[in-house]
Order: structure tokens, then sequence, then C-alpha cells
């Protein structure tokens, strides 16, 4: 009886010892010890997770570096970018060797700014571990807002690609009823206008059968600064308001009578219709000037 009791023990020890539990809650195989003596058997491990830079814009690479343990051949690993309430963006490293430094360069998915959590994850003979890291992407700044040159004392009204068009652009050029007062500069609708000088906002209006929507300008000079057929809903400035050389008004349009995106542009040397003995000048020689 004794020697029957001996090995039904050594049976409930060799079949029913406990599994170790990993940081997932799953199981894994007890651990060869290889000889070592007893505690100090190695479990599979993941140290020295690093994610650089720690820091980046939206869209660049990173590199993770980290070592495994505690394993031999090759364990499976990958990186997951977590952040509240985003869609998790998993980076697959695929097999690594076990037992050795680990660097893997990898571009990142546009993520939006903000803070993340990368989480390490390794996989191998059933076990599976975790290291965490920090990661923000934080968004560049807004490019600085181009500054107009100033030339020939003032800044050229169109700032973007443009054309001074054929004869019918220019000034004195036959319309029904009247001449042409202005020199029309052809360019993409939406482009930049602007101030060619310092001044104060005279008129902002809109005229269906004509100049569509119009800004007139007092200029630091004495002069008046006419611009016309402006794009719908383009118009950022306001009567009275002072405004600098170079400023953004309005952007090119094709309101009002108009046969395609153009700016109108006329200068008043005594006044936008102050006196009949006022009246515009050819722009296009002040307007080859500013444009150096």
């Amino acid at each position: 009886m004794r020697r029957i009791s001996v090995l039904t023990t050594l049976w409930f020890s060799l079949c029913c010892a406990p599994a170790f539990a990993d940081a997932s809650g799953g199981a894994i195989a007890a651990p060869e010890t290889g000889g070592a003596p007893a505690g100090q058997a190695k479990l599979l491990s993941a140290r020295g997770f690093a994610v650089a830079p720690a820091s980046i814009a939206p869209g660049k690479p990173v590199t993770f570096a980290f070592r495994t343990a505690g394993a031999s051949g090759r364990v499976r690993a990958r990186v997951d970018i977590l952040a509240p309430g985003k869609a998790a963006v998993r980076a697959k490293l695929g097999l690594v060797r076990a037992g050795h430094g680990i660097s893997v360069r990898w571009s990142t998915k546009p993520l939006a700014a903000g803070s993340y959590t990368a989480r390490l994850v390794v996989e191998g003979g059933g076990a599976r571990v975790y290291e965490r890291a920090k990661l923000a992407v934080v968004a560049p700044p807004p490019p600085a807002p181009a500054v107009a040159a100033v030339i020939a004392g003032g800044v050229f009204p169109v700032q973007g690609a443009y054309s001074f068009g054929g004869p019918d652009s220019r000034f004195g050029a036959p319309r029904s009823g009247h001449v042409h007062q202005g020199q029309d500069i052809a360019a993409a609708e939406g482009t930049p206008v602007v101030s060619p000088r310092a001044g104060t906002v005279h008129w902002v209006a809109y005229q269906a059968e004509g100049a569509g929507h119009y800004v007139v300008i007092n200029g630091d000079d004495g002069r008046d600064y006419v611009f016309m057929h402006l794009q719908d809903g383009s118009t950022l400035v306001a009567t009275g308001q002072p405004v600098a050389a170079g400023q953004r008004i309005a952007s090119v349009g094709n309101t009002g009578e108009s046969e395609g995106p153009h700016l109108h542009f006329e200068i008043w040397p005594g006044g936008w219709w102050a006196s009949k003995a006022s009246p515009p000048i050819d722009p296009l020689p002040q307007l080859q000037a500013w444009a150096g």
C-alpha cells in the first residue's frame, strides 16, 4: 500500500501542476529550468522599450527599440498606438530574434495631433508580454503669412500668377457708351488681392450691372485705388477701416459685368469721382513698377 501511494503522488505532481499566467490573463506553460536553481527560471520578457523621437509631426517616422529575453529562436512583435477615443493603429514588426536588441524604423500613418501610448506586444512560446512608452504627435505651426514686397512705393495688388491680357484689357479701351477706366489683371479666382498702399477703406459695395463686388481705398499718398469684380464673399474689410500696405482685402473674382476671373484696377489721383476735373489715370505704368 505504501508503494501505490508514492506512485499516485508522483503522477499528480507531473500532470496537475499549475500553469503560469501572463499579463493578459492567458495561461503559459511552466518554463524549463535548464538546470538553473529553483526560483531562477526565466520567463519571456521585453525590456528597455523606447520610441524615438518621442515627439513627431504627423506622418513622420519613429524608431521602436527593445530587447527580449527568456525565449529562444524568434518571437512575434507589434506596437499598438493607442489614445482615448481614437481607433488603434497597429505597427506589425513581424518575427524578431529573441535575446537580442531590436531596432525597427516605422513610418507612421497620419496620426492626429495628441498624446498616445505606444504599447509593445511580444509573443512567443505561448507567452505574451507588454511594454509601454509615450508618443506625442505635434502639428507643425502654420506657415507665416507671406509678406508682400513693397516696390516703387507700393505693393502689386494681385498676389499670385497673373496676366495683363490684351488690348481690350487696357485703360482707354472702348466699351459700350464709355471707355475702360482701369487696367484688367487676369488671375485665377480666389487669388489674394491686397492694398498697394496704407490708407483707409473709403467704400465697400456691390453693383450687379457693372463692378460686382468692389472696394475703394483712400491711399496715404492722396490717391484713391479701386478694386472691382471681387469674389463673392471674399471681402475682408469694411468702410472706415484702416489698412496697411500689402494687407489682404479680398480675392480675385468674376462678379458683376465680367467675362472671366480678373481684377479691374483703377487709380484716381484727385479722389474717386471727386470731380470731372479729376479723372482716373492709366494704372499700367504704376502696376509695372510695383511688379518690379
